[in-house]
């Protein structure tokens, strides 16, 4: 199986061409659409730049981003469904630019399932060993296999109109996988189905990651889907990588603002225009420290924002007071928002066994936060 190598990685989509008598209306809006875009050059839009990588045997990457950031491009570009403008792609040190979808041992699976109506379930996932003219005995104890660990084995004999939405965007999976290609590629499959069936589905696709050790990316806009699957996550905002690292460090050590608010429910708190003196900054009346290899930093910088997750901020009998203005029970937790003055704040407690809302509208609060946690920001937006 491959490593991929993505190096200098861009995408230009040439401007719609305003021509003809029919569709005029339609065509120059779409074109003042793309001249509004984010990054555009002479010959048109860019939807991905400079992008580089190596996405290494056997992981599973996710490639995340808002609408729009470049991701399905990227993942077209790997299957061989679009060729870049400018860069290469390599698929174990061998350029891949020129060679055809086809060709790859790359599969795909999309959101819109793209099964065949008339065919079982059975006949949909041995369709591509049929093609290869698989012996039946090898196609048979595939399909078992595959079936047995998707939870699809009493299904074997329906057609795809008689299956719910998870239930086919599985055959879709199974489809894919039973030719056990080198790359298996995912188009934000989940995102027709709903929050229950998305957790099952996710527990699932780890669950074939670890039995068939292939290599999956996963494009999503998606951050649970991001964090509960991936192994690294490669973040794309306007066609720029923002970050390329392990879960951990996406969510714990975010390089700038963009990522600290996109990833992490609720968003991360972040106040702007906080003042500074000695190495220290003001917030809420208080003076916090900054850790040694911010200092230096803070002091060449006039004006910072300042950062902390919902869930480094804790009610206490005393600390800095704020009014509770409502509360979200989600899952496990409370999700508390509140206000400091003209500041708004979100606080994450862990719920008690027995829901009990102990925080009313009006209510008066104490908040400490975990001081090590703070994350600073630039003028840019970068980390500092």
């Amino acid at each position: 199986m491959p490593d991929i190598k993505l190096e200098d990685v861009t995408m230009i989509f040439p401007f719609a061409k305003v021509t003809g008598l029919f569709d005029r209306k339609q065509k120059q809006k779409i074109l003042d659409e793309q001249k509004n875009m984010p990054y555009t050059s002479n010959e048109g839009v860019i939807a991905l730049q400079h992008f580089s990588t190596v996405i290494n045997d056997g992981e599973f990457v996710v490639i995340l981003g808002p609408s729009g950031s470049g991701k399905s491009t990227l993942l077209r570009i790997i299957a061989g469904l679009e060729r870049p403008t400018l860069g290469k792609i390599c698929f174990d040190g061998e350029e891949y630019n020129g060679v055809r979808a086809e060709d790859r041992d790359v599969a795909m699976v999309f959101q819109n399932y793209s099964l065949y109506p008339n065919q079982t379930v059975y006949e949909n996932i041995a369709f591509p060993l049929q093609v290869k003219h698989t012996p039946r005995e090898e196609i048979d104890a595939e399909v078992k296999k595959i079936c047995e660990l998707l939870k699809l084995s009493d299904k074997l004999e329906k057609l795809p109109q008689d299956l719910s939405g998870g239930e086919k965007q599985r055959v879709a999976i199974a489809r894919s996988l039973i030719k056990k290609p080198s790359v298996l590629l995912f188009d934000e499959p989940f995102s027709n189905l709903d929050v229950i069936m998305r957790a099952r589905l996710r527990n699932e696709l780890k669950a074939l990651h670890e039995a068939y050790h292939t290599t999956f990316i996963y494009v999503t806009h998606d951050q649970y889907d991001a964090l509960s699957l991936a192994e690294r996550i490669i973040i794309l905002k306007d066609g720029i990588k923002q970050m390329d690292d392990p879960v951990s460090d996406i969510y714990n050590y975010p390089v700038n603002r963009f990522c600290a608010q996109f990833v992490g429910f609720p968003p991360m708190n972040v106040y702007d225009d906080v003042c500074l003196k000695d190495g220290s900054f003001n917030l809420f009346g208080h003076e916090f420290k900054a850790d040694r290899k911010q200092y230096k930093k803070l002091n060449k910088t006039r004006n910072i924002s300042v950062g902390i997750r919902g869930s480094n901020v804790h009610i206490d009998d005393h600390g800095v007071e704020a009014i509770v203005e409502y509360v979200e029970p989600i899952e496990a937790d409370l999700i508390i928002h509140a206000a400091i003055d003209d500041k708004k704040i979100v606080i994450v407690e862990r719920m008690k066994k027995n829901y009990e809302n102990k925080y009313l509208r009006g209510q008066k609060v104490f908040l400490n936060f975990d001081e090590d946690r703070f994350h600073l920001f630039d003028e840019d937006g970068e980390r500092l």
